[in-house]
């Protein structure tokens, strides 16, 4: 069994580094899962969470928001006047490391909280975008860069796992 501080260990790539966070209270909300992302000289937080599918057992996982420089503002929206703004370019870089740390983290002997399973739950596999999850630079197209849905390799795979609360990027493979 191994050590439940590995959990929070930053995990190195070619791109940059993540670390599960922890739980944190968010202003509104109750328990609020969160990671950082050191990318590019600077370290920004972000915020994940289980999202369950119509049998209320098995989840996907989906970022709901990144770019905060301090780990204490969860539980709003990205506000331009708190968070990083980031090119197209730069926030596909945090969503390879982020499809690539969520099998890394699935290895793990203690899990991060959000991707914990039980005998009647589990991690279908998926790792969606909110809309808005984080925020482009203003001389930025909105799209431009930004593949729709990503393999966990970071490559483009068919388009079908969308709609208008989320975007799809990542099929985890699993396996049972």
């Amino acid at each position: 069994m191994g050590e439940y501080s590995d959990t929070f260990d930053w995990i190195d790539f070619p791109q940059g580094r993540v670390r599960y966070a922890g739980g944190s209270k968010g202003r509104d909300e109750p328990h609020i899962d969160t990671f950082a992302v050191d990318i590019y000289g600077h370290t920004y937080y972000g915020e994940i969470r289980q999202l369950f599918l119509p049998d209320r057992n098995n989840y996907n996982v989906e970022i709901v928001s990144f770019g905060w420089p301090k780990g204490d503002w969860f539980g709003t929206e990205p506000d331009p006047r708190q968070c990083a703004a980031f090119t197209a370019n730069e926030l596909l870089d945090v969503q390879k490391l982020i499809g690539r740390v969520v099998p890394a983290w699935r290895k793990l002997a203690q899990r991060p909280f959000v991707l914990r399973e039980s005998s009647r739950s589990h991690f279908i596999g998926d790792i969606f975008f909110r809309d808005g999850w984080a925020l482009i630079k203003a001389d930025e197209d909105a799209s431009a860069g930004l593949e729709r849905e990503l393999n966990a390799s970071g490559q483009p795979t068919p388009q079908g796992h969308s709609n208008s609360h989320t975007r799809a990027f990542a099929q985890v493979l699993l396996a049972r």
